[in-house]
């Protein structure tokens, strides 16, 4: 399995938790009984804000499991075959250094050596990158630098705009990909303007001077439960040091949750504070339904864009197809296709080994490979 960066590494700082509060879910829905259609909408949203909350903590707990798991089965079986790639390498740094090999078979032998040493150069091997760069005639580094330059020009072809400095080369990929997509973004923000411009130029409808409307309502909404918790929490008015360190500690909950515009966090905060009771949430539901509506509504689609997200880093870090579903079965046997690849590729590195040590299969072996390569074709995988 190719390594990936961790997503949840641990030593990140602990975010707010995602799943609402049972209590303010509970004290914000509404009876079954004579439901308005505004009612069972909001009721819907809150079930919506559950779930998502729920299916985003327990992916994200999977993932951390799963990564444990592949990291006591995978990780033995990735340097074993690093290993065994070294070995490679070092065996045909030294046999070419030897006599008995014809010209193409010199060439053979590196463009070989080259591709392993360069496998294992980039995971950070010092040593691996200076024989790839003794036996070929460009360097890893120089290498790099030829394709940053060739990606750049393909990305300016497509996208039609200029990236960087001509004077200035990227460094890296990730420079040119991030460059790329702050000038994808900057545009696309001048549209967002343009169209704003034109749109305020036009006389608004009803309808959205009504959303206007309701906008309002959730900010203000949203404001004065903000307020009553500062107003409240506020730990230097608190002389006790222990209560100073609790309202500390709810203050920086309630700032980050205000900054998400999380009205169940928010809800749930003034509970712990004991502000207000499920009764008095109750009734602000009934009060407020509508400003109340538009933040779950926001919310929602918030959590969406958090669990789509989180799903498409877990197929991407655990190798998986970009549309498969994300599941412990599916983790699983995408596992179990990763060590079943790796001892694949191990054992025929291991037999590889065995038979270059005779000089006829070692030759016979280097037209072999040849071949291999000459034959393949990447359309095959589609």
């Amino acid at each position: 399995m190719p390594h990936q960066p961790e997503f949840f590494p641990e030593a990140a700082p602990p975010q707010p938790a995602t799943a609402p509060d049972n209590l303010a879910l509970t004290a914000l829905k509404f009876s079954p009984d004579q439901m308005s259609p505004a009612q069972k909408r909001f009721n819907t949203l809150l079930k919506q804000t559950e779930t998502l909350a729920q299916k985003i903590d327990s992916t994200k707990t999977m993932a951390d499991n799963h990564r444990s798991v592949c990291a006591s089965t995978l990780t033995p079986l990735e340097k074993e075959r690093e290993a065994a790639i070294g070995q490679m390498v070092r065996w045909l740094d030294q046999r070419l250094q030897g006599k008995g090999l014809s010209a193409r078979q010199k060439d053979i032998a590196r463009e070989i050596l080259c591709h392993l040493a360069a496998v294992l150069a980039a995971d950070g091997d010092d040593d691996m990158q200076a024989l790839h760069d003794a036996h070929s005639d460009l360097s890893l580094d120089a290498l790099e630098k030829t394709e940053i330059a060739q990606m750049q020009d393909l990305m300016e072809d497509v996208f039609g705009h200029q990236l960087g400095d001509d004077d200035t080369p990227f460094d890296s990929l990730d420079d040119l990909i991030r460059a790329n997509m702050a000038k994808l973004q900057e545009q696309a923000q001048t549209r967002q303007d343009a169209k704003a411009q034109q749109k305020g130029k036009r006389k608004k409808t009803a309808a959205q001077l009504k959303t206007e409307a309701q906008a309002q309502d959730a900010d203000g909404a949203l404001r004065t439960i903000y307020r009553q918790l500062v107003s409240a929490l506020h730990p230097d008015r608190e002389p006790d040091p222990a209560e100073q360190a609790r309202k500390t500690a709810l203050m920086k909950d309630a700032n980050t949750a205000y900054e998400r515009r999380d009205l169940l966090a928010l809800l749930h905060l003034q509970m712990q504070a004991e502000l207000v009771d499920a009764e008095h949430i109750a009734g602000m539901a009934k009060s407020k339904l509508t400003a109340l509506t538009a933040l779950l509504k926001e919310r929602v689609a918030v959590l969406q864009r958090e669990l789509y997200q989180i799903e498409t880093q877990v197929r991407a870090e655990f190798g998986m197809s970009r549309y498969a579903p994300v599941s412990a079965v599916t983790l699983k046997r995408q596992m179990l296709e990763s060590e079943r690849s790796l001892r694949g590729e191990i054992a025929l590195m291991q037999h590889d080994l065995q038979l270059v040590q005779d000089d006829t299969r070692f030759k016979r072996w280097l037209k072999q490979q040849k071949a291999a390569q000459e034959d393949f074709d990447p359309l095959d995988f589609f």
